[in-house]
């Protein structure tokens, strides 16, 4: 009887393990998640700021990349420490006289708010990209980057160990709670977009 009790406690934990992570990482977890979370500022930079303003951006803010804005206040394509790093291999010092146009991705991948995180993740693997521009109707409204989803994991797998905890202690606090995976008409006021202004 004890062994079939600890049979039926392992399946029980098992189930409640595979069924959280099925859900919030898979299943539930949305772009609008994040965007949520880290509060929505988009750091931009506009096609014909100099290459050596755009690291000095990035280096200010600790950040990996900037979406690149063209005239007409579009998205044109995405800027990294990567690009600017393979830029000042190829050019050298002449680098200085280069353009965030003349070096960004132009065929960057984006999501939209609504998105499954886990469609993004592979969506960054297959194209390389540490970064993912979120468009609403064509405007830029976030930037999700592969720290972002990262950090969304070890948040989720923290509440399943606790979940887990507290269902073999038999705590109050075992059911698992329901995630918001209700689509969103993210109106323009919930995202808030800067541009970069050079002092």
């Amino acid at each position: 009887m004890a062994a079939y009790k600890q049979c039926l406690l392992t399946s029980k934990i098992f189930h409640l393990f595979t069924q959280n992570t099925e859900r919030t990482v898979v299943m539930s977890s949305r772009v609008f998640h994040i965007l949520a979370q880290k509060g929505n500022v988009v750091l931009t930079v506009k096609e014909d700021d100099p290459v050596l303003s755009v690291a000095n951006l990035l280096i200010r803010h600790n950040i990996g990349g900037a979406p690149v804005m063209g005239a007409n206040g579009a998205l044109a394509g995405m800027v990294s420490e990567r690009a600017i790093v393979n830029a000042l291999t190829q050019y050298g010092p002449n680098i200085a006289s280069l353009t965030a146009k003349e070096i960004m991705l132009k065929e960057t991948p984006t999501a939209s708010p609504d998105d499954n995180i886990f469609d993004i993740a592979n969506r960054m693997t297959w194209s390389r990209s540490r970064h993912v521009p979120v468009l609403e109707d064509g405007k830029l409204v976030g930037l999700v980057s592969i720290g972002d989803i990262v950090k969304l994991r070890a948040e989720n797998a923290e509440q399943e160990a606790q979940e887990l905890q507290d269902y073999v202690t038999g705590s109050n606090h075992a059911a698992v709670k329901p995630h918001d995976d209700s689509p969103r008409s993210s109106s323009k006021a919930q995202y808030k977009i800067r541009t970069n202004h050079r002092n």
